[in-house]
């Protein structure tokens, strides 16, 4: 969204200026800045080509202590989850038809530092000991 940098300053009717994919990059960014303990997202990624959502996606997880919930069909956003709760819509409401553990929560923690490895070298520092 660097093509946008100069007109930060400028009023205008953003929603009818901005894409589809743009609103929600800008979303994420909002999330990142504020750091919920919970976020929800409804079809977040929809507008996303699949290398920005996986990106913006390993955001959000990498996070300590932040719950993702979200709403979605793109098969590809289980990846970045570690339960799916599958809902059917039915006479007089929605019914809870399965909740699977997508990920045995005593791995939850190395499913983490796997992704985290997945992404290649760290950028910190380590500190000198003694």
């Amino acid at each position: 969204m660097q093509h946008l940098a100069d007109k930060l300053e400028k009023e205008g009717q953003w929603d009818q200026t901005l894409s589809g994919g743009e609103k929600q990059r800008l979303a994420f960014a909002r999330i990142l800045l504020h750091n919920p303990d919970i976020v929800v997202l409804d079809e977040a990624t929809a507008a996303l080509d699949p290398k920005s959502q996986v990106k913006l996606m390993e955001l959000l997880v990498e996070r300590e202590g932040m719950t993702v919930v979200s709403v979605g069909h793109r098969p590809e956003l289980e990846a970045f989850h570690t339960r799916k709760i599958v809902l059917e819509r039915r006479a007089g409401g929605a019914k809870l038809v399965r909740d699977v553990e997508l990920i045995d929560p005593a791995y939850r923690v190395l499913w983490r530092q796997l992704r985290r490895l997945a992404k290649g070298p760290s950028r910190t520092r380590a500190i000198p000991q003694g």
